[in-house]
């Protein structure tokens, strides 16, 4: 037995050497091979071998030409028989072409993945032995674009009673300038009429200025947006002033977690948990009349020791209540921008990869990728919410118009 093993190690060894000594060994191995496998698969497609006569023959030889393969092992040359019709379609090509798209695929699927483009370069080095510039992959990405402009300027044919709106910053070289500057990456997302999610648009800008956001509504709204009686967004003053000039008299909700976080940074860490847990108690109040109770009793402790903060509060929640005005089944999921921050959270792992992106092109192309993406699966799920609910609300509502009264008095 020891002597077997011993004989086997030394067998290894000797192949080792051969591939060690011959770096063209696997190379020449390959390309024999692969040109047999052509041979075979034309005299199979002709039911005849060279020269042979038979009653089955389905053509004749017209010469070669030469085909180039990059492979792992190196790159081949292989002679490609022809027939005299030029029907003849070798099935290794075709298998190399799917190859070809898949490894393409791969490229793109890792820039989405948010690995960088130099790192791509040298994954496709290793898997091709062959030498990929860092342009090349950039260009290939560029394929994307075609795509993704046209879904992100279709039109919108269904109704959005409820809208849900967040910025995010990302680092962007500007190409004339060529210096990084942080730009807001503006997402909105839809509930249609029907009940499922769907992002409508992808921007990016240099700010969240009011001319920012009311250039992007105005967008939506040349693109037909329509039924939007519900908004979800942070209290940022250009975005609400944009808000007031392009949807007048829709319900504006301010998204609650963004409020707790603007409350703590006021309201300093000492005695920060007594207060957080009251202002939390607010939120989930089951009805409106409840919360505004709980809010006064809020507001009464905060005004011996925190009165600046008391008049804020004051002021300033009524905004975080329209989500009353909700079927209580809707209020959870519409009290808050979240389901937005959970994608930015997606969107953040795979964008840090990149962490400066070369243009405004790229960084759309990536985060309009990812938000293609997720939108079609939410497209395909479940859905989200229950819009039959909403018949009764806009009942309701009518009503209390025609009698003169107003539920609440922050609608935008």
């Amino acid at each position: 037995m020891a002597k077997a093993q011993a004989k086997y190690n030394g067998l290894v060894k000797e192949i080792q050497k051969v591939l060690l000594d011959d770096a063209d060994f696997l190379r020449h191995l390959v390309q024999e091979n692969l040109q047999k496998i052509l041979e075979a698969e034309f005299e199979n497609y002709l039911q005849a071998s060279p020269y042979e006569r038979t009653e089955n023959r389905r053509g004749y030889r017209n010469g070669s030409y030469r085909r180039t393969l990059r492979t792992r092992v190196g790159t081949i040359e292989l002679d490609v028989v022809r027939d005299r019709e030029g029907n003849f379609k070798t099935e290794l090509f075709r298998r190399y072409q799917r190859n070809e798209q898949a490894l393409v695929l791969s490229m793109v699927e890792m820039y989405l993945q948010g690995v960088s483009t130099r790192k791509v370069k040298h994954v496709i080095e290793s898997l091709c032995g062959s030498n990929i510039s860092k342009s090349t992959i950039s260009n290939l990405t560029k394929e994307l674009d075609e795509t993704i402009k046209r879904w992100r300027e279709r039109k919108l044919e269904k109704a959005y009673p409820y809208i849900v709106v967040d910025a995010r910053y990302e680092h962007i070289r500007e190409e004339i300038e060529g210096v990084v500057k942080s730009k807001a990456v503006f997402i909105i997302l839809g509930i249609d009429q029907s009940g499922y999610r769907e992002i409508i648009s992808v921007e990016v800008g240099d700010s969240e200025s009011e001319d920012s956001w009311h250039k992007i509504f105005s967008d939506l709204k040349s693109r037909g947006l329509k039924g939007l009686k519900y908004l979800v967004s942070d209290d940022h003053k250009g975005l609400v002033n944009a808000l007031r000039r392009s949807f007048q008299g829709i319900k504006w909700q301010r998204c609650q977690v963004h409020f707790i976080r603007n409350f703590m940074s006021k309201i300093g860490k000492k005695n920060s948990q007594e207060y957080l847990e009251l202002l939390k108690d607010i939120f989930e109040a089951p009805d409106l009349q409840s919360a505004r109770e709980r809010k006064e009793r809020l507001v009464t402790a905060l005004e011996l020791k925190k009165p600046s903060v008391a008049n804020w509060l004051d002021e300033e929640i009524e905004f975080c209540f329209t989500v009353y005005s909700l079927p209580k089944a809707h209020r959870r999921r519409m009290k808050s921008t979240n389901m937005i921050e959970r994608l930015n959270q997606e969107i953040k792992r795979r964008s840090r990869v990149v962490r400066i992106f070369p243009n405004e092109a790229s960084c759309i192309r990536l985060i309009g990728a990812l938000c293609m993406e997720q939108s079609e699966e939410w497209l395909s799920g479940r859905k989200y919410l229950d819009m039959s609910l909403t018949l009764d609300l806009e009942q309701r509502d009518e009503e209390v118009r025609k009698s003169g009264g107003c539920e609440l008095a922050n609608a935008v």
